[in-house]
């Protein structure tokens, strides 16, 4: 296991404590072995020596049992190993001692919530994380894990309220992550409550307008309840506004395209991606689906063999050419894309965080890896 970046973050700690960042009042003061034992562990955790470094950080501690930066170093090391409940404990040692400096106190409950939120202990984290927040209200970090864990529960409610909390506190842009917290809420209503549900991803919509997942939703609804006109109006913002997701919308038209029945809203989306300068390959399928469907097989023809063109292994778009040409009894071009069909893999979208590079096969609107909303982007097909 590469535990380097963990041995930085204890390092810096160690070194804020010492150099007065932590403890502004006064330096640490050792007995010469405790002295000698501290700087050892110090020595080990340059070198990536974890466990060498424990030993001599516990031996110091042990010298001289007042002096917290070692508790904390202690505490840290445990922590980036795995062995919570030992750093538990030594926070809770830390917060116990008389006369102990607020800043320095307020430093160990923080670090018990990270503590109790690396364990797994949900409800405990969050009460810590919100007495750091009670305590020193400017506390930018505990508000932001105090988010993400309401956001691992999916309590959707608590955790647009912390992020509004900090938005008026540090008057920092938190916008796209509030409407994403609306949409969320729509989501669980929408199973029960459409009127609350599209209340909700209107709202969603109105904190930011950049919030994709919000149209796609509302089209959603409003298709689930009939209103075909809507939804396409709602989807054509997503093309126009945010070309990337736009294949979220092609999808959605592809699976319903035989039953919308409102014509003049369906032209008006056709006829934007007709002056588009440059039709994506998902565009161009939902234009041959719906030029095959108006029975002009020539207008269809072209736009797959424009998506081939691009992409050989499209395979939806080969599939459905050979599908009209059989319909036009071209059987012998219809098997030339059969054959071609074989020696060609599935197209797979995949996407990439702008943030971390992390990488997936699916979209995922919060990134599993840097946890920053609407970072993962489609990668060039």
């Amino acid at each position: 296991m590469n535990i380097t970046f963990p041995l930085i973050c204890c390092l810096s700690g160690i070194i804020g404590l010492i150099v007065g960042l932590k403890w502004p009042r006064k330096l640490p003061t050792f007995s010469d072995k405790g002295k000698i034992a501290f700087l050892t562990g110090f020595r080990y955790l340059l070198s990536n020596e974890p466990d060498r470094a424990i030993e001599a950080f516990t031996k110091a501690v042990q010298l001289d049992t007042d002096t917290v930066e070692t508790y904390v170093a202690l505490g840290n090391l445990f922590r980036d190993k795995g062995e919570i409940e030992r750093a538990i404990r030594i926070r809770q040692s830390i917060m116990t001692r008389p006369h102990l400096d607020r800043q320095i106190r307020l430093q160990a409950l923080y670090d018990l919530a990270i503590d109790y939120k690396k364990g797994g202990f949900i409800d405990r984290a969050i009460d810590a994380f919100k007495e750091v927040i009670r305590q020193d209200p400017q506390r930018v970090d505990a508000y932001l894990e105090l988010a993400s864990l309401y956001q691992e529960i999916k309590d959707w409610e608590a955790a647009f309220k912390c992020i509004k909390e900090l938005a008026a506190i540090t008057k920092d842009n938190y916008s796209l992550m509030l409407a994403h917290f609306k949409t969320e809420m729509g989501k669980v209503s929408q199973r029960e409550d459409l009127g609350k549900a599209e209340k909700l991803y209107k709202e969603a919509i109105k904190i930011n307008k950049r919030c994709v997942d919000a149209y796609l939703h509302l089209g959603d609804l409003y298709l689930a309840k009939k209103n075909v006109k809507k939804a396409l109006d709602i989807w054509l913002e997503v093309i126009k506004n945010a070309s990337d997701y736009a294949f979220l919308v092609y999808r959605r038209i592809e699976e319903h395209l035989d039953k919308l029945k409102a014509e003049e809203a369906l032209k008006k989306l056709i006829k934007y991606l007709e002056k588009m300068k440059r039709c994506d390959l998902w565009s161009c399928l939902i234009l041959a689906r719906y030029y095959h469907r108006k029975g002009d097989f020539f207008m269809a023809k072209r736009y797959l063999k424009e998506a081939l063109t691009e992409a050989p292994q499209y395979t939806s778009a080969r599939q459905f050419l050979a599908q009209i040409l059989l319909e036009e009894g071209e059987t012998q071009a219809a098997l030339e894309e059969i054959k071609k069909l074989a020696k060609t893999s599935t197209l797979e979208r995949t996407f990439q965080c702008s943030q971390c590079g992390y990488e997936a096969h699916r979209l995922s609107w919060k990134c599993p890896q840097c946890g920053n909303w609407d970072t993962i982007k489609p990668k060039a097909a």
